[in-house]
């Protein structure tokens, strides 16, 4: 009896006593459950009154050929699979059979091995299938777009605005906190452009010198200033074709505001010291992490500027505000840096994970990524099981040993993400209840949910509110 065909239901469909009663017996022996019908019609019938594995049919009856209940099984049922039998050992039929969708055909009469290899492989490779299905039914929750990586609604968000404004030539001014991840927004919407495989050309406006920002931008001419002995071509003319990516926007000085607004203007430039007008074609995507309309009501920042970077702003929210995304952004980092270790470190705590959901994580993605490459140098086994955040007091190994303890590091991802999502929503809730001494009102409204839900997270963590109050 082969250990595989337990289990599994085979329905033969076929007007030949003979052939039905033959292949019956010789399923059964191995195991599987098998259902039989005489014809096109009744087969179909009990196909769908039933729950089969595989179907088995002859390709000429009488009332419904094999063909048409072929077409039929397809249409209700499009995984199952069928194998088609023929006495005529017609090739022409066969193709047609398998354009149709059936799994495989044979030709009566019919050799056992060669039956039963077939209706093995049909059904090895339909379990395959289900499992594909399955697993993107479990990662039908995260989503993917170049280097990015979320479970978070509000991040959804930002992948979706990047797939609606990508294929377009419009100018995209990226806000967010330090660390959130700008230039891998700016990446994402290069990349799924259609410039895509011209430059992509980052330049950091804080990083470089006021003095030196034009002429980095924009080039300069042999003689220009003190130094320049030969021509040079700035980030501009690097970008033709391509996206020029300017991060800290908001660190430009006026002169180079006035230049960068000519450009977005009218395509062109000059190079420092030089009059010839340079057209470029390049696509121009900003990023900060300062308040650009503060700045320009302060007349820190040129108004006709703003208005001109600003036509599609996207908006990146700090980690604190996206913290389910917390355990797919540390795999992905430790995956992402295993070679500090030489691959030896491969796993997180889930201790780890939960102080890492509670972390404030001013720095953001950033500050994670550092921290975690910090500890997979240190860790001396393959498993993370601390992680240095600042400020952070020591944490309770009992503790730790007890989340552990419900937490195995073999524990399915959905089960593992949901025991320390608890973990931190509780001690969110035993900060929030210490912090404003117990006071459900004020902890209710800074929290933007009713009463009756902070009541019942307390007594589903069996928190009293009187143990904090003074």
């Amino acid at each position: 009896m082969n250990s595989d065909s337990n289990h599994k239901r085979i329905l033969v469909i076929d007007d030949d006593r003979a052939f039905r009663v033959a292949t019956r017996t010789l399923l059964e022996d191995e195991g599987y459950q098998v259902d039989v019908a005489t014809n096109g019609d009744e087969g179909m019938a009990r196909v769908r009154e039933g729950d089969f594995d595989l179907v088995l049919s002859d390709i000429v009856m009488d009332k419904m050929t094999g063909i048409a209940l072929l077409q039929e099984v397809k249409s209700q049922l499009p995984d199952l699979p069928v194998i088609m039998v023929t006495g005529f050992g017609s090739i022409q039929t066969a193709v047609e059979a398998m354009r149709l969708g059936a799994s495989d055909y044979l030709t009566k009469p019919c050799n056992n091995e060669e039956l039963l290899i077939k209706i093995l492989r049909a059904l090895e490779l339909q379990q395959k299938e289900r499992e594909l299905r399955k697993l993107r039914e479990e990662l039908r929750g995260t989503y993917h777009l170049g280097n990015m990586v979320t479970r978070s609604d509000v991040m959804r968000e930002v992948l979706r605005q990047i797939g609606q404004v990508a294929d377009t030539d419009v100018t995209i001014l990226v806000q967010g906190e330090s660390g959130t991840g700008k230039e891998l927004v700016a990446r994402a919407l290069h990349y799924n452009s259609n410039r895509k495989a011209e430059p992509f050309v980052p330049v950091s406006c804080s990083a470089i010198p006021e003095s030196l920002l034009e002429s980095e931008l924009f080039g300069y001419e042999k003689g220009a200033f003190t130094g320049a002995t030969r021509q040079r071509t700035g980030k501009f003319e690097e970008a033709h074709g391509g996206t020029l990516f300017l991060d800290e926007i908001g660190d430009i000085s006026p002169a180079v505001q006035t230049k960068l607004l000519r450009v977005l203007q009218e395509k062109s430039f000059e190079r420092v010291g030089g009059n010839a007008g340079i057209t470029v074609d390049a696509r121009v995507i900003a990023a900060t992490n300062r308040n650009l309309e503060v700045m320009m009501r302060e007349g820190q920042f040129r108004e006709d500027l703003f208005y001109r970077l600003n036509v599609f702003p996207i908006h990146l929210p700090p980690l604190r505000e996206r913290l389910e995304d917390i355990p797919l952004l540390a795999e992905q980092l430790l995956q992402r840096h295993g070679d500090l270790s030489a691959g030896r470190v491969t796993k997180i705590a889930p201790s780890v994970i939960s102080d890492m959901m509670n972390y404030h994580w001013r720095g953001n993605v950033r500050e994670m990524e550092n921290l975690l490459k910090r500890a997979i140098i240190k860790t001396e086994g393959d498993t993370i099981t601390m992680l240095e955040l600042p400020g952070s007091e020591t944490p309770d190994r009992g503790a730790e040993k007890d989340r552990q303890t419900r937490t195995d590091l073999n524990t399915p991802f959905k089960e593992y993400l949901a025991t320390i999502t608890q973990d931190a929503e509780q001690k969110y809730l035993v900060r929030m209840l210490r912090l404003h001494k117990g006071n459900i009102n004020h902890i209710a409204r800074l929290m933007d949910v009713d009463r009756k839900t902070v009541y019942r997270k307390m007594a589903e963590y069996s928190l009293d509110p009187a143990t904090y109050r003074e």
